[in-house]
């Protein structure tokens, strides 16, 4: 027999709900907050969970309806309990970026997140209490005017407790969001809810927006040269510049690399902390402080732009799509296919993107560019990124349940994908060695985002970038030229080495320095931004 509630009673239910256990991320980072800023009052903390409350019965006061709120209840409990595991478990915070990065994520890489410990989540946190819920039968108004104002008037006894409250800490809580924005991001589900409409809003304004061809004048001014120049551009995933031994980490992380005359970059900073800012970012002619996501996917970018000037473009993909920037020139997607021997789980090792690379370099008859782009370090399933001989630190974490692995653990199973990341790029320096007596070879390797580790309770990568640690923002750029392209491009490797140690590059300068050191004029390029300027 079901238990008769009004929807008044019904709706405060399940403010409660969401107020307790929903938002136990938001607790957790508050606590950790006022731990080091001890002078807020006894009164204003109780307040927060009372404001919390008040905004969740607004909330679910708009969502409970006749006939459909079963159904409306059900998913956003279903949502929410998603988006509070990867909150409480792995420190993510759900704004914008993270929305567009859920919706561009591929199934693959989605499934490595599933795990024992978020089947429990989902039992603990959704499925009881939807049970529990469906125990109601919630009894609403006699007319559909009546309801309304009820709802009405539930939703100005909500705001007027919101407004008193805030009458009163005025200053805490504009002190609080002011130095602490990222906390409108763990409030749930007006997380995502926001972040998603925007998401949907953008798409449907989007659909009618012209698209913008940039670079029509350029000209490939190497092309008349007998001797082609083949570039092999290597995007990397989730890489963090402080765990190459050739940025000076203790661990011997890059022995391949150590052994090619290789230029490393220190202190390059990202565009973005998720695959889907960063990506159509660093090959936008936007900088980070300019950077628009609507502009750049209604706009060419560098690949065109090369493609434009009469080089030869391929994009090889091993990480779930190019997130537009390939979308106009000839692009692979790595798959089982290819060579199921490098492929599991749904994903396949970096060493597909190899297949036939040799082969197809030697064949190139004009200046050509190749992307690689990698799975690399994708978490949080590190140890299916590398094959078993590359699990050289051990202990591992053989699971994506990363946070209840030790600090060694995790440490040692990321580390190795490094490890087999130095592989790929050493393999790839390689091919091009052997095929310097037909081209003048070179490489650029430069990651996406970093990650993190648990350092300070946060995992993997998306935090907002105002508030990302360095572990996220920071990201290797590593350099091989051929003796043959750098006497052709007049670089001073010696110049460019000094440059490297010096730092404070960023992914604002692939763009300038690809155009330039490929040798391609164009109205579009830049030489403040171009890395080779300075040393040709």
């Amino acid at each position: 027999m079901k238990l008769r509630v009004n929807s008044i009673i019904y709706t405060l239910i399940i403010a409660v709900f969401f107020t307790l256990l929903q938002n136990l991320a938001l607790w957790v980072h508050l606590k950790d907050l006022f731990a080091i800023t001890p002078a807020a009052s006894t009164g204003f903390v109780i307040s927060i969970p009372i404001v919390v409350l008040a905004i969740m019965n607004a909330i679910f006061t708009l969502l409970v309806w006749p006939y459909v709120h079963r159904v409306i209840i059900a998913l956003v409990i279903i949502l929410s309990t998603f988006a509070t595991y990867a909150m409480y478990n792995y420190g993510a915070y759900f704004n914008y970026g993270m929305i567009v990065n859920v919706f561009e994520t591929n199934s693959g890489e989605a499934g490595s997140y599933f795990s024992v410990t978020l089947l429990l989540w989902i039992i603990t946190l959704a499925v009881i209490p939807i049970f529990l819920l469906n125990r109601f039968r919630v009894v609403f108004q006699s007319s559909a005017l009546k309801e309304v104002a009820v709802k009405v008037a539930s939703i100005l006894v909500s705001l007027i407790v919101i407004v008193f409250i805030a009458m009163i800490y005025y200053k805490d809580y504009a002190s609080l969001v002011r130095n602490h924005n990222e906390i409108k991001a763990l409030i749930n589900p007006t997380n995502y809810l926001t972040s998603g409409f925007r998401y949907g809003k953008y798409q449907l304004v989007e659909a009618d927006m012209p698209f913008t061809e940039i670079g029509n004048d350029a000209v490939d001014e190497h092309n008349k040269n007998d001797k082609k120049n083949v570039l092999v551009l290597v995007v990397g995933e989730a890489s963090r510049s402080m765990n190459y031994s050739l940025n000076g980490y203790s661990r011997q992380t890059n022995p391949q690399l150590a052994q090619q005359d290789v230029i490393s970059f220190k202190n390059v900073s990202s565009c973005g902390t998720a695959t889907a800012v960063s990506l159509p970012c660093m090959f936008s002619d936007m900088t980070k402080a300019t950077y628009n996501a609507t502009t750049a996917r209604h706009q060419e970018g560098l690949l065109d732009v090369l493609q434009h000037s009469g080089i030869n473009v391929l994009w090889k993909d091993n990480d779930g799509g190019c997130k537009g920037a390939c979308d106009r020139v000839k692009h692979i997607e790595m798959s089982a296919e290819i060579d199921s021997s490098l492929c599991h789980s749904g994903s396949c090792y970096d060493g597909i993107l190899l297949e036939q690379l040799k082969e197809y370099i030697g064949s190139l008859e004009q200046d050509s560019v190749v992307v690689l782009h990698l799975i690399g370090s994708h978490g949080p399933t590190y140890n299916d990124r590398y094959p078993d001989e590359f699990k050289v630190f051990k202990p591992t974490c053989n699971t994506s349940e990363i946070q209840g692995c030790s600090k060694e653990e995790l440490l040692n199973t990321y580390d190795n994908s490094i490890l087999y990341t130095d592989h790929i790029l050493n393999s790839v320096i390689t091919i091009l060695k052997n095929d310097e007596s037909s081209h003048n070879t070179a490489m650029f390797y430069l990651a996406d985002h970093g990650e993190s580790l648990g350092e300070e309770g946060v995992y993997l990568h998306g935090l907002p970038y105002n508030i990302a640690p360095k572990e996220q923002t920071t990201v290797p750029m590593i350099m091989w030229l051929s003796p043959q392209f750098q006497q052709d491009r007049h670089i001073d490797s010696e110049c460019l080495s000094k440059e490297a140690e010096v730092g404070g590059y960023s992914q604002d300068n692939l763009f300038h320095s690809v155009l330039g050191m490929m040798d391609v004029k164009t109205a579009e390029y830049k030489p403040e931004l171009d890395i080779f300027f300075t040393c040709e």
